[in-house]
């Protein structure tokens, strides 16, 4: 990938899909679709980048021909990489050592509508169920096996409007959802029953939750997840949910629309981009602002996700992607080197008077 400035790098595809695994890799996908496949084509490409060095690079590529991915996630417990193409579910494999990116099974997930499209796909954080959503509004929850063949069908869950995002609670107990109606829906994994209906309300009027993400577990044995809303134009908000429905914390972020949610593999950082171009970091489960980029993207990006211990990237149409530090303690670190400032011309202040008085007391003494 070309180099910018700022942190942002230019592939040669509109970015629609982004996932990481938390560390050094990434995975972005994207292009041009099935009409102008030639000239764009359709890729995923695997990069690494250190955090350290600020170095970045391009280790794999997958042609994907025709068909364009839309949404990546990562299977960590699985080390393999779910994508989103069509109406299916297609499981990839990288070798950082052979520099190979290459397709392990695929299953079609959703079935109703004249082009269904599968959204994203989600491994547990254990890695026995995997869960689907899409276009034909209904979450598909499968025992994941070895994830190198068709999962087996578990449960099919209610059927609503198409599926937004989705995620796991870290004991596997829920999936906490969201789609175009605007509301998330909890559903218990054990049965596929819906347990909640969340709608979000700021100052009386409704927002659609838009991003979900689960947390780690609570000290207390609370399971918490954030969300992501945003009306039509504007505001966003981010709020902290319990799974029985209960709001514990929220905030409003911004004037304007947000367009995703992504959190690091810890769960004390959120991304969140916005319609105007920016971006914004936040700490979990406080909701303070850690960072702040404006002017990121030229057009609004659809995905967000986390490199090592303070990086945010961000990927959009615009064929740019951008990473975003928020190193620990660089607040910090200024106000520190500020004091030390201040500390220094109070001592150089304390040595004039000083050298005065002596002076001072010199001239009275020849007196």
């Amino acid at each position: 990938m070309k180099a910018g400035k700022g942190g942002t790098y230019y592939p040669p595809f509109p970015v629609l899909g982004l996932a990481s695994d938390g560390q050094q890799i990434f995975l972005s996908a994207g292009g041009g679709g099935a009409t102008a496949f030639k000239e764009v084509p359709n890729v995923v490409q695997a990069h690494r980048f250190d955090e350290a060095t600020g170095s970045m690079s391009t280790i794999a590529s997958l042609d994907t021909h025709k068909s364009v991915v839309v949404g990546l996630t990562f299977a960590e417990a699985k080390n393999l990489w779910l994508a989103s193409v069509g109406g299916s579910c297609r499981v990839l494999e990288l070798s950082v050592e052979e520099n190979t990116l290459t397709e392990v099974c695929q299953w079609q997930s959703e079935f109703e509508g004249k082009s269904p499209c599968q959204n994203l796909a989600r491994c547990s954080p254990k890695g026995s169920i995997v869960a689907t959503g899409g276009s034909d509004g209904i979450v598909r929850i499968y025992e994941a096996g070895k994830l190198r063949a068709e999962p087996v069908l578990k449960h099919t869950c209610d059927k609503n409007q198409e599926v937004m995002d989705l995620d796991f609670t870290k004991d596997e107990k829920f999936v906490v959802s969201c789609d175009r109606t605007g509301s998330c829906r909890i559903f218990d994994t054990a049965t596929g029953k819906q347990t909640q209906c969340i709608d979000y309300k700021h100052a009386g009027a409704p927002l659609a939750i838009r991003g979900v993400r689960c947390l780690p577990l609570q000290p207390n044995g609370t399971q918490l997840f954030v969300a992501a809303m945003a009306a039509p134009r504007g505001p966003a908000c981010l709020a902290i949910y319990a799974t029985d429905g209960k709001l514990v914390r929220e905030a409003k972020i911004h004037a304007k629309p947000l367009t995703c949610l992504g959190i690091d593999a810890s769960g004390q950082h959120a991304c969140v981009n916005l319609v105007t171009g920016g971006k914004r970091v936040y700490s979990l489960p406080g909701l303070s602002c850690v960072k702040k980029a404006e002017d990121v993207h030229e057009l609004p990006a659809p995905c967000a996700a986390f490199l090592g211990e303070a990086t945010a990237l961000s990927g959009s149409g615009d064929r740019s992607i951008n990473l975003l530090s928020f190193k620990k303690g660089s607040l910090c670190s200024a106000a520190v080197v500020y004091l030390l400032l201040m500390m220094v011309a109070m001592l150089i202040a304390a040595l004039l008077v000083l050298r005065i008085g002596v002076k001072g007391a010199a001239l009275q003494g020849e007196l």
